[in-house]
């Protein structure tokens, strides 16, 4: 059962690393991915200065929390809403580090010390030191700051990830505790281990999987030893397929309608080139300055024209 059970696993993951809407391809390997993580870093530095300073003030609005944390919720859909861990609750006057100096001076020796260490064991001493002040309303969710410092070490963390991981693995983690957090933590190394030329190192990857299974993209396979629950999950991996191949299609087809409909057409290539007339035709009318003699040579133009039609000349000659 266990084999099944693994070779279900690698299924699920090679479908995953295929699929373009997934986050494996429209987050993992984004280009300013990576690039993003030098600029958080600062901005996680400079909370980490207002704090000490004692500059960083009582609201969340308009800090320099409120900087690091509106980057991360830019990160595509994996990190939408995670500003909503850090916003003030008036009536639950959470999380607790706005009006309470001592929880802040608590959540800035916490950035301090994983902006400083590199060392597993140090960055996890000083989630369980801030942990032990049980600090009203900040809870795992600062794990997503941590992802950015130290994605080898610490994964990220939302509703859809916690979700995912209970599907795939059967476990029972519930959301804000730190406790639960970290032993997550421990089930899904485990599992970047155990599927690691699929994956990657940065905890990223793995994180991203467990997002779109819990989010409801993709089912997570049996766990029970049943031959038609199995055929009938391989039926929806390859119907997703489908549907993954048909929106990346209509995708590039918006796109290029996009670009066709605002390209400029460059009027010196030959496919766009105007033609135009060597010589100007006689029947021409001739632009002329606005002056009496003008409109008079205008008019007698029209007359002659008209004439020539006719038949006749001005002197009324047939």
């Amino acid at each position: 059962m266990e084999t099944a059970l693994s070779d279900a696993m690698r299924a699920l993951i090679q479908r995953w690393r295929e699929d373009p809407g997934a986050t494996y391809r429209s987050w993992f390997l984004w280009e300013e991915r990576v690039k993003n993580f030098r600029s958080i870093r600062r901005g996680i530095q400079q909370v980490v200065t207002d704090i000490e300073a004692g500059t960083f003030g009582n609201a969340y609005r308009g800090s320099s929390l409120e900087t690091v944390v509106h980057s991360i919720a830019e990160q595509r859909q994996i990190f939408k809403g995670a500003d909503h861990a850090f916003l003030w609750k008036p009536k639950l006057r959470i999380p607790d580090i706005y009006e309470n100096p001592d929880n802040q001076r608590a959540f800035g020796r916490l950035l301090d010390a994983c902006v400083c260490c590199n060392v597993e064991i140090q960055i996890l001493a000083a989630i369980r030191q801030l942990d032990a002040k049980q600090v009203k309303g900040l809870g795992p969710a600062v794990a997503n700051l941590l992802y950015f410092l130290h994605p080898t070490i610490v994964p990220p963390f939302n509703t859809a990830i916690v979700n995912g991981y209970n599907a795939l693995t059967g476990a029972k983690v519930k959301l804000g505790r730190w406790d639960g957090f970290l032993a997550m933590r421990q089930g899904i190394i485990a599992l970047n281990a155990a599927h690691r030329d699929l994956l990657s190192n940065d905890l990223g990857a793995v994180g991203g999987l467990l997002f779109d299974v819990g989010s409801g993209r993709y089912a997570p396979p049996p766990r029970e030893d049943d031959a038609v629950a199995r055929a009938a999950w391989e039926a929806d991996l390859a119907k997703i397929r489908e549907e993954s191949v048909q929106a990346a299609k209509a995708r590039a087809a918006e796109r290029e309608g996009d670009r066709t409909h605002t390209e400029i057409p460059d009027l010196c290539s030959t496919r766009h080139r105007l033609i135009l007339p060597r010589r100007r035709p006689a029947s021409y009318p001739v632009a002329l300055k606005p002056n009496r003699r003008g409109m008079e040579y205008g008019r007698a133009a029209r007359c002659q024209r008209l004439a020539r039609e006719a038949g006749r000349d001005l002197r009324g000659n047939p």
